[in-house]
Formats: C-alpha cells, structure tokens, sequence
C-alpha cells in the first residue's frame, strides 16, 4: 500500500491508496489542478467542485450511452 501527501495550509494529510495505477493517476491529476504543492483552501475546493462537475458529465454520457445501448438491443 503507497501513500498519497496532500499539503493543505501547511498541514500535511496522507492518505493510503491501495492501488498503484490510481495512486499514479492520482499524483498526474494533482499537478494539473493544482498549482503549488501546498494548496489553500478555495483552490481544494474549486479542484473538488471541477472533478465532482467532470464525474457528473461522464455519469451522464455512460446513461446515455447505456440507453442507446438497450435501443439497439430491442431493435434486434
């Protein structure tokens, strides 16, 4: 198990990632969101807020792309 750092007002928090891959994607996506390694509290939750907003849209193409799916499905 690897731990991931995350450095908020000049408090460090870690936290325990059991998988390698997302720990990766984890630490690729920090560096995109954030602009210094220690993170103030509006810039964690603006990054909070875009990610949460990112899953929504994914969620919403999945469900659309589910019910085309079961369209097709019928149609045969």
């Amino acid at each position: 198990m690897a731990k991931y750092t995350l450095c908020v007002n000049n408090r460090y928090f870690g936290v325990d990632i059991g998988d390698e891959e997302f720990l990766k994607f984890l630490e690729e996506n920090s560096q995109s969101d954030f602009t210094h390694e220690c993170v103030g509290e509006k810039e964690l939750v603006i990054a909070y807020v875009k990610k949460t907003s990112e899953l929504y849209e994914k969620e919403q193409q999945i469900k659309q792309l589910l019910e085309r799916l079961e369209l097709n499905l019928r149609k045969d």
